[in-house]
Protein backbone atom coordinates (compact mmCIF):
# COMPACT_ATOMS: atom_id res chain seq x y z
CA UNK A 1 0.00 0.00 0.00
CA UNK A 2 1.49 3.33 -1.06
CA UNK A 3 0.27 6.40 0.74
CA UNK A 4 -0.84 9.50 -1.14
CA UNK A 5 0.39 12.98 -0.27
CA UNK A 6 -3.00 13.56 1.34
CA UNK A 7 -2.48 10.44 3.50
CA UNK A 8 0.97 11.69 4.55
CA UNK A 9 -0.38 15.11 5.47
CA UNK A 10 -3.25 13.50 7.37
CA UNK A 11 -0.82 11.35 9.36
CA UNK A 12 1.40 14.36 10.09
CA UNK A 13 -1.57 16.46 11.24
CA UNK A 14 -2.87 13.66 13.47
CA UNK A 15 0.61 13.14 14.92
CA UNK A 16 0.99 16.88 15.56
CA UNK A 17 -2.16 16.88 17.68
CA UNK A 18 -0.93 14.22 20.12
CA UNK A 19 0.91 14.67 23.44
CA UNK A 20 4.62 15.11 22.95
CA UNK A 21 4.14 16.34 19.38
CA UNK A 22 4.83 20.01 20.14
CA UNK A 23 8.25 19.18 21.56
CA UNK A 24 9.18 16.83 18.71
CA UNK A 25 7.95 19.02 15.84
CA UNK A 26 9.39 22.19 17.35
CA UNK A 27 12.83 20.56 17.48
CA UNK A 28 12.46 18.89 14.07
CA UNK A 29 11.27 22.01 12.22
CA UNK A 30 14.12 24.11 13.59
CA UNK A 31 17.01 21.71 13.15
CA UNK A 32 19.36 22.10 10.21
CA UNK A 33 22.50 20.61 8.77
CA UNK A 34 25.99 21.14 10.00
CA UNK A 35 26.89 22.83 6.74
CA UNK A 36 28.08 26.40 6.69
CA UNK A 37 25.01 28.62 6.81
CA UNK A 38 24.58 31.30 4.16
CA UNK A 39 25.85 34.76 5.16
CA UNK A 40 23.48 36.35 7.61
CA UNK A 41 21.70 33.05 8.38
CA UNK A 42 22.88 30.89 11.23
CA UNK A 43 21.80 27.28 11.29
CA UNK A 44 20.34 26.42 14.70
CA UNK A 45 22.13 23.81 16.80
CA UNK A 46 20.90 20.24 16.82
CA UNK A 47 18.37 19.87 19.65
CA UNK A 48 19.10 17.18 22.29
CA UNK A 49 15.70 15.59 21.57
CA UNK A 50 16.88 14.69 18.06
CA UNK A 51 20.53 14.05 18.90
CA UNK A 52 19.53 11.55 21.63
CA UNK A 53 16.36 10.31 19.92
CA UNK A 54 15.12 6.87 20.94
CA UNK A 55 12.85 5.23 18.34
CA UNK A 56 9.30 4.66 19.48
CA UNK A 57 7.83 2.63 16.60
CA UNK A 58 10.83 0.80 15.13
CA UNK A 59 13.14 -1.49 17.06
CA UNK A 60 16.78 -0.38 17.28
CA UNK A 61 17.94 -2.56 14.34
CA UNK A 62 15.08 -1.53 12.08
CA UNK A 63 15.57 2.13 12.96
CA UNK A 64 19.30 1.93 12.17
CA UNK A 65 18.45 0.26 8.85
CA UNK A 66 15.86 2.93 8.09
CA UNK A 67 18.37 5.68 8.85
CA UNK A 68 20.93 4.10 6.55
CA UNK A 69 18.34 3.67 3.78
CA UNK A 70 17.17 7.29 3.99
CA UNK A 71 20.76 8.52 3.87
CA UNK A 72 21.46 6.47 0.74
CA UNK A 73 18.39 7.99 -0.95
CA UNK A 74 19.26 11.59 0.02
CA UNK A 75 22.98 11.67 0.86
CA UNK A 76 24.80 14.57 2.43
CA UNK A 77 26.96 16.51 -0.01
CA UNK A 78 27.41 20.27 -0.25
CA UNK A 79 23.82 20.50 0.98
CA UNK A 80 22.28 18.67 3.92
CA UNK A 81 20.76 15.24 3.37
CA UNK A 82 18.37 12.90 5.14
CA UNK A 83 20.77 12.60 8.09
CA UNK A 84 20.68 16.32 8.81
CA UNK A 85 16.93 16.47 8.17
CA UNK A 86 16.36 13.60 10.63
CA UNK A 87 14.02 11.92 8.17
CA UNK A 88 14.08 8.57 9.99
CA UNK A 89 13.19 10.32 13.25
CA UNK A 90 10.21 11.99 11.59
CA UNK A 91 8.97 8.74 10.04
CA UNK A 92 9.33 6.90 13.36
CA UNK A 93 7.52 9.60 15.33
CA UNK A 94 4.62 9.90 12.88
CA UNK A 95 4.16 6.11 12.74
CA UNK A 96 4.19 5.79 16.53
CA UNK A 97 1.78 8.71 16.88
CA UNK A 98 -0.60 7.26 14.30
CA UNK A 99 -1.17 4.04 16.28
CA UNK A 100 -4.64 5.02 17.49
CA UNK A 101 -5.78 7.22 14.62
CA UNK A 102 -4.49 5.28 11.60
CA UNK A 103 -3.31 1.81 12.64
CA UNK A 104 -3.41 0.57 9.03
CA UNK A 105 -0.52 2.93 8.23
CA UNK A 106 1.82 0.83 10.38
CA UNK A 107 1.33 -2.54 8.63
CA UNK A 108 3.18 -1.60 5.40
CA UNK A 109 6.16 -0.48 7.49
CA UNK A 110 6.32 -3.77 9.36
CA UNK A 111 6.22 -5.52 5.97
CA UNK A 112 8.86 -3.16 4.56
CA UNK A 113 11.28 -3.85 7.39
CA UNK A 114 10.72 -7.60 7.02
CA UNK A 115 11.42 -7.31 3.28
CA UNK A 116 14.64 -5.33 3.93
CA UNK A 117 15.79 -7.88 6.47
CA UNK A 118 15.03 -10.76 4.08
CA UNK A 119 16.94 -8.97 1.29
CA UNK A 120 19.97 -8.76 3.59
CA UNK A 121 19.93 -4.99 4.05
CA UNK A 122 20.20 -5.06 7.84
CA UNK A 123 23.34 -7.21 7.85
CA UNK A 124 25.08 -5.65 4.81
CA UNK A 125 27.96 -3.19 5.01
CA UNK A 126 27.68 0.33 3.56
CA UNK A 127 28.67 -0.72 0.03
CA UNK A 128 26.34 -3.72 0.15
CA UNK A 129 23.46 -1.55 1.33
CA UNK A 130 24.00 0.92 -1.50
CA UNK A 131 24.05 -1.96 -4.01
CA UNK A 132 20.84 -3.37 -2.54
CA UNK A 133 19.05 -0.01 -2.79
CA UNK A 134 20.20 0.22 -6.42
CA UNK A 135 18.82 -3.27 -7.11
CA UNK A 136 15.54 -2.56 -5.31
CA UNK A 137 15.03 0.59 -7.34
CA UNK A 138 15.56 -1.14 -10.70
CA UNK A 139 11.81 -1.66 -11.42
CA UNK A 140 11.40 2.11 -11.21
CA UNK A 141 13.59 2.49 -14.31
CA UNK A 142 12.90 -0.82 -16.04
CA UNK A 143 9.30 -2.06 -16.03
CA UNK A 144 10.43 -5.57 -16.96
CA UNK A 145 12.57 -5.78 -13.80
CA UNK A 146 11.31 -6.99 -10.43
CA UNK A 147 12.63 -7.08 -6.88
CA UNK A 148 10.91 -8.58 -3.81
CA UNK A 149 11.74 -5.46 -1.74
CA UNK A 150 10.59 -2.93 -4.37
CA UNK A 151 7.46 -2.02 -2.36
CA UNK A 152 9.66 -1.34 0.67
CA UNK A 153 11.92 0.86 -1.46
CA UNK A 154 8.94 2.85 -2.78
CA UNK A 155 7.42 3.32 0.66
CA UNK A 156 10.65 4.52 2.25
CA UNK A 157 11.47 6.76 -0.72
CA UNK A 158 8.01 8.34 -0.63
CA UNK A 159 8.02 9.19 3.08
CA UNK A 160 11.71 10.08 3.10
CA UNK A 161 11.12 12.63 0.34
CA UNK A 162 8.13 14.07 2.19
CA UNK A 163 10.09 14.27 5.44
CA UNK A 164 13.12 15.87 3.80
CA UNK A 165 11.37 18.56 1.80
CA UNK A 166 9.15 19.60 4.70
CA UNK A 167 12.12 19.89 7.09
CA UNK A 168 14.18 23.01 7.66
CA UNK A 169 17.26 21.26 6.26
CA UNK A 170 15.48 20.30 3.03
CA UNK A 171 13.31 23.33 2.48
CA UNK A 172 15.56 26.15 3.64
CA UNK A 173 19.10 24.78 3.59
CA UNK A 174 18.87 22.64 0.44
CA UNK A 175 16.21 24.48 -1.61
CA UNK A 176 16.97 27.96 -0.24
CA UNK A 177 13.25 28.62 0.29
CA UNK A 178 12.75 32.14 1.62
CA UNK A 179 9.06 32.19 2.31
CA UNK A 180 6.62 34.45 0.55
CA UNK A 181 9.14 36.49 -1.36
CA UNK A 182 9.69 37.16 -5.04
CA UNK A 183 12.86 35.78 -6.65
CA UNK A 184 14.23 37.75 -9.57
CA UNK A 185 16.57 34.81 -10.21
CA UNK A 186 16.62 31.15 -9.22
CA UNK A 187 19.49 30.77 -6.73
CA UNK A 188 19.22 26.97 -6.30
CA UNK A 189 19.72 26.37 -10.03
CA UNK A 190 23.08 26.96 -11.73
CA UNK A 191 21.83 26.88 -15.35
CA UNK A 192 22.41 30.40 -16.78
CA UNK A 193 19.23 30.25 -18.86
CA UNK A 194 17.23 29.81 -15.65
CA UNK A 195 18.72 32.88 -13.98
CA UNK A 196 16.58 35.35 -15.87
CA UNK A 197 12.92 36.19 -15.81
CA UNK A 198 11.39 36.77 -19.24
Amino acid sequence: MLLTRRDLLDLAVRAAALPGAAEFFSAWFQTAGRQQAAPGRLAPPEPPLLRDYQPKFFGAEDFAALQAFTEILIPTDEAPGAREAHCAHYIDFVLQASAGAAPDAQRPWRQAMAALRQAGFHSADAAGRAALVEAMSQPERDRSAAHPAYAAYRLIKQQNTFAFYTSRAGMIEALDYRGNSYNASFPACDHPEHHRVD
